[in-house]
C-alpha cells in the first residue's frame, strides 16, 4: 500500500471500512437509524482535511491497516454514542472494584446488554482473563441500574399502541420481498458492468455526485451523465428479468437522489 495516495487507500479499502464500521455497531445498542447515520459519519471523518486520519496511517510502519482501521472506529463509536447519551460516568464502586468492574457496568448499564452477553464480550472479545464466577461476583457488588431516559421530542416515538396495521404489516412484507427481489436483480446486472461502472454506482449509495466528481478528479456534468446512462442500464437489464419498472424505480429512486441537484447554468 505504500504507493497509494490517501485517496486511493480510501477508494480501495470502502468495503473494508464499512464492514468494520457495522461489526462495530453490532457490539453497541444504537438503533437502526443511529447505526446507518454512524457509518455514513465514518466516511465523512476519513474524508475531512484531505483524508488527514489515513495519512496517519500512511506514517506507520509495520501496521495493518485493518487494525488501523478497528482503532479509528472504535474511537469514533464511542464519541457518537457520547453525542448521543452524553458522556459515561463510572460509578464510585465501579471504579473502586477496578477496570473489569468499570467495562462490565458499562456493558450492561451504558449499552444494555444481559449479564451473558456482557460476559462473553469482556472474555471472548476482549481477552480479559477473568472467569464467569469473578464477573458475577462483580455483578453483585455493582450499585443498582438506573435506566437510562430518553430525552427532548424523541419519548413520543414509544407511546403506547406503536403496532402497525394489518394493512399496514402486509404492505411493509411486500415491500420488503420486492427489496429482497431488486437487489438480487441488481447484484446480476451490475456484473455486466466494469469495475470502474461498479465502482461508481456503489459510491452513488455514499456520496453526492460532487463528491464523486471530486474524489475520482472527473468533471461533475458529464458525470451526471455518465451516472444517469448506468442506471438506465441498469434498470433495462433488471426489467428484462421480470421486475415491473415501478418497483425499480421505489428502490433504485433513493440511490439517484443527487441527480436533481445538478450544477446550475450560468445565464
Amino acid at each position: 500500500m505504500d504507493d497509494l495516495t490517501p485517496e486511493q487507500l480510501f477508494l480501495d479499502n470502502l468495503d473494508l471500512i464499512e464492514r468494520i464500521a457495522v461489526h462495530a455497531c453490532r457490539r453497541s445498542r444504537l438503533r437502526p437509524e443511529d447505526k446507518e447515520d454512524f457509518v455514513s459519519l465514518v466516511h465523512e471523518k476519513l474524508l475531512e482535511n484531505d483524508y488527514a486520519i489515513l495519512r496517519k496511517f500512511e506514517r506507520r510502519e509495520n501496521a495493518s491497516l485493518a487494525t488501523f482501521l478497528r482503532v479509528v472506529i472504535r474511537n469514533l463509536l464511542r464519541d457518537y454514542q457520547n453525542h448521543l447519551w452524553g458522556k459515561w460516568r463510572h460509578s464510585a464502586e465501579a471504579e473502586r472494584l477496578g477496570k473489569v468492574a468499570e467495562r462490565l457496568e458499562e456493558l450492561i448499564n451504558r449499552y444494555d446488554y444481559t449479564f451473558d452477553e456482557a460476559s462473553k464480550i469482556i472474555r471472548e472479545n476482549e481477552k480479559l482473563d477473568v472467569s464467569d464466577a469473578q464477573l458475577d461476583e462483580l455483578r453483585t457488588k455493582l450499585p443498582p441500574r438506573v435506566p437510562r431516559q430518553v430525552v427532548g421530542e424523541e419519548p413520543l416515538l414509544f407511546e403506547p399502541a406503536r403496532e402497525l396495521r394489518p394493512d399496514q404489516q402486509l404492505e411493509d412484507k411486500e415491500l420488503e420481498r420486492l427489496k429482497r427481489r431488486v437487489l438480487i436483480g441488481l447484484s446480476r446486472a451490475l456484473d455486466s458492468l466494469s469495475a470502474e461502472d461498479r465502482l461508481l454506482i456503489k459510491m452513488t449509495t455514499k456520496f453526492k455526485v460532487s463528491e464523486i466528481a471530486r474524489l475520482q478528479k472527473l468533471e461533475q456534468k458529464p458525470l451526471y451523465r455518465r451516472l444517469d446512462k448506468l442506471y438506465n442500464a441498469l434498470e433495462k437489464a433488471l426489467e428484462r428479468q421480470g421486475i415491473r419498472r415501478e418497483d425499480i424505480q421505489a428502490i433504485l429512486g433513493c440511490l439517484k437522489r443527487d441527480f436533481n441537484a445538478r450544477p446550475k447554468k450560468r445565464g
